[in-house]
């Protein structure tokens, strides 16, 4: 009886344990019996158990052993509470200094209201603050070397920062050095620059912040107007600014520094014809006339370009043009282009009154200018097509440049320094080999090398100054041929030849290696996917192959975004349908994954890359709203058509 109550009561005692405590049994040692010789006890509530013993410590008054006179007053405390709670402490009671061997000891720079309440927080692990004390508490935070109630502080006045604290506010973080503080202060200023630039404190602020902020990418205005705007009110009051009182004859003397952040190429002419018109010969009047050129020179923009034409902005995106879409599709009536960021988790579209509806049409960023060379005409039967279009992000506006001295479809465009080239293809009635060469600068295109024997449907790509090709289709042969362009000697060189035929396909240039992805080949006689992925070495002219496509990708948009590549929907020959998937490769860990899919299936969309200005892309508007909107334009036709039959 007495062993049967023994074992009853340790039974007991175990099952209480494990309701606070973990047991560990990895490494003990097994007796032969199998029960471990050796137990590792871990109990999760240990460290709140201890904090609420020290806690009661303290309301008890009991085991005291330090005295803090803060501002003379008096404060109590636990030295191993201390020491282990901060690095000031320890470094004090722990360091070999002589106050390890005092009861009372002296603190300087901190308030005895701020030093209570950061006693609270080493002894309970929280600290209340409002208005009234936050910057007290901050400074003696700085000085205890609390980082976690520094960041709190921070976050705490950030939360309250308006027009009325702003100066104070970067004043505190100047004088502790707090860098996540003035980062916030500049986030501030970049989002309300409109409305803060109004006020007295923005005047108060230093120059080299402003200047910091007026000079940014991210700073949040809808227009440069409001930039110059902004940079007038540093210098005059904004009823000198409305009333046109201001002088801004800029002289070495006098000189206005907050104009010399204003993109003035990025202004609204009729602004800068004013401005100009008022100003006298000084280096003010030479900026505006430098940017009323650029105005004048619409076709010269793309390579004129530099800081001062950059748009104010950080987001690059993904711009998806023309195609062919499913026969359900509303797209194929409406001049629209497709954006995405992955930020969004969803693709928008936007419009583009003056934007070709076309598919294949080879595609190139020259300076963020996009530009669609020929294609495919969406119409019944094949038509290749000579005209060229260019888009500008900034106004999300569109204008046509030279056509292509040939007809161009299943052809591929690359950009090699400020020329745009247009490589092969087909007109339908022939293949060709020959070679365009764009100038912006002339807006002109010239015959360059044409390729060795004629090809289509291949793809291409530049890298390292030269344009490289792969793979494509001869009459009805499957090619995997590999050409080199180099512009210096005018002059196409065959590479070694890839690892597998393929036609209709995409290529992509990536940490100074060319993917060849996707497309299809009919080595089994009968058209079929390629999900094989290889990879081009230039400088050991080899091939390598990667991870296999998750699909198929026959006529694919591709884009590169943040390192990764972007392979656009595209036609599965396997599936037998367009498809609408988003597949995504990481070079650095060799995987594919997928990504938010196309509302709608195409094939032959041309992609790219390009920075968007906020205010564009406040324009775009998802599917689901813009599939709104399109049928309340359809019903209210319908109607005003209606009758009563």
């Amino acid at each position: 009886m007495r062993k049967t109550d023994a074992g009853r009561k340790l039974r007991h005692r175990q099952g209480a344990t494990a309701d606070d405590a973990e047991a560990s049994q990895g490494g003990g040692e097994t007796s032969s019996s199998g029960r471990q010789g050796r137990r590792t006890f871990r109990c999760s509530g240990h460290f709140r158990s201890l904090l609420d013993g020290v806690l009661t410590l303290r309301q008890s008054g009991v085991l005291y052993d330090v005295v803090l006179l803060v501002e003379g007053r008096p404060i109590q405390a636990h030295r191993i509470l201390l020491a282990a709670s901060c690095h000031y402490f320890r470094g004090m009671f722990a360091g070999g200094l002589r106050e390890s061997e005092q009861k009372e000891i002296s603190i300087h720079g901190v308030s005895f209201t701020a030093m209570k309440k950061l006693l609270d927080y080493i002894y309970t692990s929280e600290i209340e603050l409002d208005l009234e004390c936050v910057q007290e508490v901050l400074a003696a935070a700085t000085v205890l070397q609390l980082e976690k109630v520094i960041d709190f502080c921070c976050d705490f006045l950030f939360s309250w920062l308006d027009e009325s604290n702003v100066v104070e506010v970067h004043r505190l973080a100047d004088v502790y050095g707090l860098q996540q503080l003035n980062a916030k202060v500049h986030s501030y200023l970049l989002r309300n620059i409109q409305t803060f630039s109004r006020s007295e404190g923005y005047r108060m602020l230093p120059q080299d912040e402003v200047f910091r902020a007026l000079s940014s990418n991210q700073l949040q205005v809808s227009s440069e107007n409001q930039a110059y705007e902004a940079a007038l009110h540093y210098h005059f009051s904004p009823e000198e600014v409305e009333s046109d009182q201001v002088y801004l004859q800029v002289s070495a003397k006098e000189p206005l520094r907050m104009l010399d952040a204003v993109r003035f190429c990025l202004m609204d002419r009729h602004v800068l014809q004013r401005l100009h018109d008022r100003l006298s010969p000084c280096p003010l009047k030479a900026a505006v006339s430098a940017a009323l050129r650029y105005h004048q020179q619409e076709m010269l923009q793309p390579v004129l370009q530099g800081p001062g034409t950059q748009p104010r902005s950080t987001l690059h995106c993904i711009l998806g043009f023309g195609g062919r879409f499913s026969s359900s599709s509303y797209m194929n009536s409406e001049n629209l282009f497709q954006v995405f960021h992955p930020s969004w988790g969803e693709w928008r579209t936007l419009p583009a009154s003056q934007s070709p509806r076309m598919s294949n049409q080879g595609i190139a960023v020259l300076n963020n200018f996009a530009y669609l060379i020929g294609g495919d005409k969406n119409t019944n039967g094949c038509q290749a097509e000579s005209r060229c279009w260019r888009y500008d992000p900034r106004h999300n506006s569109w204008c046509s440049i030279q056509p292509l001295q040939q007809q161009r479809a299943d052809h591929c465009v690359c950009v090699l320094g400020d020329h745009i080239y247009a490589v092969g293809g087909r007109d339908y009635r022939s293949e060709l080999d020959s070679v365009e060469r764009y100038d912006p600068r002339t807006n002109t295109w010239e015959f360059v090398c044409p390729l060795k024997r004629q090809v289509y449907a291949h793809a291409g790509a530049a890298l390292d100054g030269r344009i490289y090709i792969a793979c494509g289709c001869r009459g009805l042969t499957y090619l995997k041929e590999t050409y080199c362009f180099d512009p210096a000697a005018n002059t196409w060189t065959a590479c070694a030849e890839g690892p597998v035929e393929r036609a209709w396909h995409a290529m992509a240039a990536l940490n100074g290696r060319i993917y060849v992805i996707g497309g299809s080949n009919d080595e089994l006689r009968y058209r079929r996917d390629v999900v094989t992925v290889a990879c081009f070495h230039p400088d050991a002219d080899s091939w390598s192959l990667v991870a296999t496509l998750p699909g198929g990708h026959g006529e694919p948009g591709v884009a590169v975004l943040d390192h990764r590549i972007y392979v656009l929907g595209g036609r599965s020959h396997d599936r037998g349908n367009c498809m609408k998937y988003v597949h995504v490769y990481d070079a650095d860990s060799d995987e594919w994954g997928s990504e938010v899919e196309l509302k709608e299936r195409v094939s032959g969309l041309a992609a790219c890359v390009a920075l968007m200005p906020p205010s564009v892309v406040a324009k775009a508007r998802s599917w689901q709203q813009h599939s709104k909107a399109l049928w309340e334009d359809v019903n209210m036709d319908n109607s005003e058509d209606s009758s009563e039959d």
